[in-house]
């Protein structure tokens, strides 16, 4: 049976343990207005939430802000999204970060490329109601 596309799924048991009072979500995409977008309408929900513009924005941006969460886009030039788990995963010092696939593309197929190489802790199809998303980051943050 095909999955529900406009779901938003967890994949790890990974406890993201929050660093901070008030939970911090890195949106990178590289729609600079889908990230910012985003980021504030998270903001709007009580998490303190930036953008990044792909990898060497986030790895800038995480230098001296560490997210608990990062939304990331698969499909980007330069460095994909998977290249970019596997670099914040190298460069944060927390192992309790949580990496959430947020892409237009087949959850089967991130799953396939993604999950085992790169530590996914989740996914969502873009175009997913965004308090759909944040109901999957609550989840990662909470246990």
């Amino acid at each position: 049976m095909p999955r529900n596309p406009t779901t938003c799924q967890r994949w790890s048991a990974r406890e993201v343990q929050l660093l901070h009072d008030v939970p911090r979500v890195l949106v990178v995409d590289d729609n600079e207005n889908a990230a910012e977008a985003l980021a504030t309408w998270l903001s709007y929900e009580g998490v303190e939430a930036r953008a990044a513009t792909g990898c060497a924005a986030a790895l800038r941006c995480v230098r001296n802000w560490v997210p608990d969460v990062v939304v990331l886009d698969i499909m980007m030039p330069e460095r994909d999204g998977y290249e970019t788990a596997s670099a914040l995963r190298r460069y944060l010092p927390t192992h309790s970060l949580g990496i959430v696939a947020f892409t237009s593309l087949d959850e089967d197929h991130v799953r396939e490329t993604g999950r085992e190489r790169h530590n996914f802790d989740g996914y969502c199809q873009k175009g997913t109601a965004p308090a759909t998303l944040l109901a999957l980051l609550r989840r990662l943050w909470r246990g």
